[in-house]
């Protein structure tokens, strides 16, 4: 077993059999619904089929008023407009999505994305000077914005005014944009508050649409940058994030966009059913292997192309800097390890803080969730060049970075980021101190027990129960992601049907037996369990999810087993 499996504690028996009577299922079904918080027939009806009807009124989001109204005189007046977004999936898909909205409504619009070496995170002086050259009298900023006080100031001075559209964690001092769109700012009453920076630019464009007498449904065209973005920052896919991820997958699965189509078949995934992990893992680190790599300005002329074989070729760049990517990071992963298995006691360290010259700033944020994965333990990674360094910091769900680097901010020449994921700059002889003071915050924070990986177990089951309503009901819990988890079953003493193959990269694929159902399963990574296990004799106790297996046109039920024990 590589986890210590922990089994939920029950839901409210009585609101289990209510919802379990009401809606004529089954009640382990109704289990999950009420662990969701979902008993009245309203709520489960909202989370099961969402729609665009279920969008919050967008003015609720403090300043919405003034941008749209600031933004209305851009498009009537004809003011040259600059949309700055970061260089990652969210910042990209954000860029794409108002790139689209406003220019078709008309608007002179162009873009910025700064580079990831030369410029840094977030709205950079270069970036401000890059829009005074071009004449630019508006800059709305998309997934970054909230903590650029000073670059603001830069851009009034110049007689350009701001609108800031951003989803991160603001500081005391936020600047003096005409405008800032951002549910978690102080005072904001908007109740969706973890939106991802693409969802706030969304917001803004409902707002705006609307204000100019379009339907909800003109935004329809949007969803599909709108889930990608949300899916790959992460965020929790409840509330208008689940609407957004739902009706995008639907759109992008029965309709994608020219730039969508291509990547889709770049990636080998074409034909495919595309859900959330698909997005993660395969799409995700293509748009961002760009921003990495080179620019992220293809990935936005490729969402944003109206040519297939455009999209085509710009595909087939993404696709070469990916594996491009992918060297970088195996080799700084490698390096990552061989630093931690070298200098760190990890008995005592509760974060991980390796820090080395001229590591790649474009993979750092990849390799320290892998760090963080493999040692379950809260990974700062930092890449020194000429005594300055920058560094991406991953985190566990008992562990606020963003909270950790405030408590440190001295240490610092600027961060930025939410309780996950940030981001930071560092003098050199500041690594150590620093290094200290995080142990300090840790030591307080995590516990020892934290430390060994555990795996949430839903409920032990039979395969008998997953029939085929079971099956139709599991599939409407999607999309699933963070606060919304792919539930995990246990099934005890569970034969092997047939051979057992080593198949890919160290996977481990084989059909099981239970209770008389035989089903295929596949254990990713565990293909070194193959030689323990005894043919025609072995049983196992399986921690695995469902999901849906595509191969050669045909789509079947698959256990994904992610932990086991040999009996």
């Amino acid at each position: 077993m590589l986890y210590r499996w922990v089994f939920r504690e029950s839901a409210d028996p009585d609101k289990i059999s209510t919802v379990q009577n009401e809606n004529n299922i089954d009640a382990l079904l109704a289990q999950l619904l009420v662990e969701r918080g979902l008993v009245e027939g309203e709520q489960i009806e909202r989370f099961l089929n969402p729609d665009l009807n279920q969008l919050h009124d967008p003015y609720i989001m403090r300043d919405m008023a003034k941008a749209v109204k600031r933004m209305v005189k851009a498009l009537r007046d004809g003011e040259n407009i600059l949309i700055y977004g970061d260089y990652d999936v969210d910042g990209i898909t954000g860029v794409s999505l108002l790139y689209d909205g406003l220019f078709k409504l008309g608007g002179k619009i162009s873009f910025y994305i700064p580079n990831r070496i030369t410029d840094g995170y977030g709205v950079s002086p270069r970036g401000i000077k890059t829009a005074a050259e071009r004449n630019v009298s508006l800059i709305l900023t998309v997934d970054c914005g909230i903590t650029a006080v000073d670059e603001v100031s830069i851009a009034r001075n110049l007689g350009i005014d701001v609108i800031i559209c951003d989803h991160h964690e603001p500081s005391e001092e936020i600047p003096e944009a005409v405008a800032i769109l951002n549910p978690k700012q102080k005072n904001c009453p908007y109740p969706c508050k973890e939106l991802a920076g693409v969802g706030v630019a969304f917001k803004f464009l409902q707002a705006l649409y609307g204000h100019l007498g379009y339907d909800l449904t003109d935004l329809e065209p949007f969803l599909d940058l709108v889930a990608i973005g949300t899916a790959a920052d992460i965020v929790p896919l409840l509330d208008e994030n689940r609407v957004f991820v739902r009706l995008g997958l639907e759109r992008i699965n029965t309709n994608p966009r020219h730039g969508m189509f291509a990547l889709l078949e770049s990636a080998s995934i074409l034909g495919r059913e595309l859900d959330v992990s698909l997005i993660v893992f395969v799409l995700a680190p293509r748009i961002n292997a760009v921003g990495r790599i080179s620019s992220a300005k293809k990935a936005v002329h490729l969402l944003t192309s109206t040519s297939l074989q455009q999209s085509r070729n710009i595909a087939r760049i993404l696709e070469s800097e990916n594996k491009i990517r992918r060297d970088i990071d195996e080799i700084t992963c490698n390096q990552a390890i061989d630093l931690i298995g070298r200098s760190i006691d990890l008995e005592k360290s509760k974060v991980l803080l390796l820090a080395q010259k001229d590591w790649h700033p474009g993979v750092i944020g990849i390799v320290a969730s892998r760090i963080m994965e493999k040692y379950n333990r809260p990974t700062i990674l930092i890449s020194l060049t000429d005594g300055i360094g920058k560094g991406s910091a991953r985190s566990t769900p008992n562990f606020d970075v963003y909270n950790a680097l405030s408590r440190v901010s001295h240490l610092l020449e600027n961060f930025g980021g939410h309780k996950f994921a940030a981001g930071l700059t560092i003098r050199e002889e500041n690594i150590e101190p620093l290094r200290d003071a995080i142990t300090q915050i840790s030591d307080q924070l995590i516990d020892s027990d934290d430390l060994a990986p555990t795996l949430d177990i839903t409920a032990e089951i039979s395969l008998r129960q997953l029939d085929a309503k079971f099956l139709k009901w599991l599939k409407m819990f999607a999309p699933y992601g963070p606060q919304n988890m792919r539930p995990v079953f246990v099934t005890k003493n569970i034969e092997i049907a047939g051979d057992v193959n080593v198949v890919g990269n160290n996977h481990l694929k084989l059909k099981v037996r239970n209770d008389g159902i035989v089903i295929d399963a596949i254990a990713y990574n565990l293909g070194d369990v193959s030689m323990q296990i005894r043919p025609n004799s072995q049983k196992l106790d399986v921690a695995y999810v469902i999901e849906e297996n595509t191969w050669n046109g045909q789509t079947t039920i698959q256990m994904r087993i992610k932990d086991l024990n040999l009996i």
